[in-house]
């Protein structure tokens, strides 16, 4: 079993236990990343609004989104695969997708469908890696640019669209698997006990995109992207 599997096993058996990843998220990614246009698209829609969480995985949707996934997550509102969804035409009035695009093979085809279901004038925040160590669920196929998603999405009127994980993240990331592979002299064991003993220890260092992601040419290493798009005409405004 490859380094890679033995992650994504370790991964699968923490999201097991909804409880305890929803913890984990909370307890990490929120306190680094910029979330601030996320949250705000969350905010904009109205009671009642038909809302899509797609590729939801383990973690407990925000307030009046369907989870939908392909594989069998607990608490799952339905089970799909994102470039066939069983929603007729211009139907939703909101998606949500984070971390996702990268492990299906075909995005483009995802994104016509989101294109597909959303109602005219409905809106999409999607958040994708561009420096982002390899990452099985079960597998990982793409990265983008700022302007790579933005081509992706392209269908869509751009709302906002920028860096969410900054260059620290990048530079962490990409820090503790090198110190994890060097220090465990390709000894699989010892490469395992490393990765889980330094993420601890570099985890506070990424707090420092609090400020460094503001930086104006942060996005040519940041870690991640988002964006915030609408589906021509209608009329619902972010």
């Amino acid at each position: 079993m490859s380094h890679e599997d033995w992650i994504f096993e370790l991964k699968s058996r923490i999201k097991r236990n909804r409880r305890l990843a929803s913890i984990i998220f909370h307890l990490t990614d929120l306190l680094y990343l910029n979330l601030n246009e996320r949250n705000r698209f969350l905010r904009s829609f109205p009671p009642g609004a038909r809302l899509l969480n797609l590729g939801a995985g383990f973690r407990s949707s925000p307030p009046g989104f369907l989870a939908v996934d392909r594989e069998p997550y607990p608490d799952l509102g339905l089970r799909a695969d994102l470039t066939d969804l069983p929603v007729l035409d211009g139907t939703i009035d909101g998606i949500l997708c984070e971390m996702v695009l990268e492990h299906v093979p075909n995005p483009l085809a995802a994104a016509e469908e989101f294109y597909r279901v959303l109602r005219p004038g409905g809106r999409l925040y999607v958040a994708v890696p561009f420096l982002w160590p390899y990452h099985a669920s079960p597998h990982d196929y793409w990265r983008w640019t700022s302007s790579g998603v933005e081509r992706v999405l392209g269908r869509f009127e751009k709302i906002d669209a920028g860096v969410s994980g900054g260059p620290t993240t990048a530079l962490i990331n990409v820090l503790h698997e090198w110190l994890a592979m060097v220090l465990s002299f390709n000894v699989d064991l010892a490469y395992r006990l490393l990765y889980l003993t330094l993420m601890p220890v570099l985890f506070p260092l990424k707090l420092l995109d609090v400020v460094v992601a503001r930086h104006r040419h942060a996005a040519k290493i940041a870690a991640l992207f988002h964006f915030h798009g609408r589906k021509p005409g209608g009329g619902l405004a972010p």
